[in-house]
Parts: C-alpha cells; structure tokens; sequence
C-alpha cells in the first residue's frame, strides 16, 4: 500500500523596515504600531520615534510592503521602504504630517487636532 506524506509549509518570517514620517509623539508611535499590526502575517512591530522607523516582522514581510505602506498611508502617514544605499540614516525630505493626516483627523495623535 502506498504511503502518503503530506508536507507542511513553514511560514517565512521576515523582517522588514520602513522610515516613517511625521512622527513626533508617544501617539503617533502607538497609531503607526496599531496601523501595521492589521495588516495580514504581521506578527511584531518595533516603532523607533527618534529615527523615524518601522520594524516589520511577519510572515513574508518583504513582500508585503505594499500593503504595508498602504496601511500606514490610510493612517496618515508618508512612509517609504529603507533601502541599504551608502547612507544607512538617509531620510527623504517630506513634510512633518501629510496632507491626509491635518486634513482628515485620523489615528489619535495630540498633533492632529
């Protein structure tokens, strides 16, 4: 009789790291954590408010950048992915909250208001 074997699929984890912009607070720390925790497979977020990143670990995290720049887009914030150029603590200028954060009210940040 045949034996049939059935393979698991182990989850990949990942780590990934954004720069964040417009972080100034406590809140906006806990916004952004919140903001990339709902994503699917993110399983860990360590937010550092001095330099402006986002440490992702999940299943797959790389290849979930999209949705998770799209997570915190929705949240208010412009974010890009760190790259490894010559410059580790290079930041893209951009402005202290985006337009969709002032404007729209979102995450509880004491800035918005």
């Amino acid at each position: 009789m045949p034996v049939i074997t059935t393979e698991l699929q182990e989850n990949i984890m990942e780590t990934a790291e954004l720069y964040v912009a417009g972080m100034t607070c406590g809140s906006c720390v806990a916004s952004v954590t919140r903001a990339l925790k709902r994503v699917p497979g993110v399983k860990d977020v360590h937010v550092d408010l001095s330099r402006g990143t986002a440490q992702i670990t999940g299943e797959e995290a790389a290849q979930q950048l999209p949705a998770l720049l799209a997570a915190l887009s929705d949240a208010g914030y412009e974010a890009s992915a760190k790259t490894t150029a010559a410059s580790e603590d290079h930041v893209a200028p951009v402005s202290h909250h985006s337009a969709k954060a002032t404007g729209a009210g979102k995450g509880s940040c004491c800035c918005r208001r």
